[in-house]
């Protein structure tokens, strides 16, 4: 089942009407999978980055709690999975709306925030993925502004 999902990923086919109680939609997979992978460079993932995933998930795709658990679950396995980032990125520059893909990047900024220290590596990641997915930089520096406001205490 994953490599299905992988296969939609990276060969970009409008992804079929999810059956009753799924959640694996390739635009949220895609974005969780960025998600994770930013938390994930800097070697540390623990609870407190995953729980602002799921948190993020949840809130920007309307799920319930465990509906976000389990999103973050595929993603992770998906991420592991993935040799870099591109096929993710060209998910969610197919899927989302301009406005979508800047809310994402905040997203990505809050994730490599979350663990209360900036990472050279997460920062060049968000920077990647802003370039990726056709914004520009004065959008970055705009999600990165959100980002830090919305993780201060």
């Amino acid at each position: 089942m994953l490599d299905r999902i992988l296969s939609y990923i990276a060969e970009g086919p409008p992804a079929p009407a999810p059956h009753p109680g799924s959640i694996a939609l390739r635009r949220e997979i895609a974005a969780a999978g960025l998600m994770v992978e930013a938390a994930r460079l800097d070697r540390k993932f623990d609870e407190a980055e995953r729980a602002v995933i799921i948190r993020i998930a949840a809130n920007h795709f309307n799920l319930t709690a465990p509906e976000a658990e389990e999103l973050v679950a595929v993603a992770e396995r998906s991420e592991r999975r993935q040799y870099d980032s591109w096929s993710f990125i060209q998910a969610v520059k197919r899927g989302f709306s301009e406005e979508e893909r800047k809310d994402l990047l905040q997203a990505l900024w809050e994730v490599a925030y979350a663990d209360g220290s900036l990472h050279r590596f997460e920062e060049h990641l968000v920077n990647h993925v802003c370039d990726g997915l056709g914004l520009s930089e004065a959008d970055c520096a705009d999600a990165r502004q959100k980002a830090q406001a919305a993780t201060s205490p």
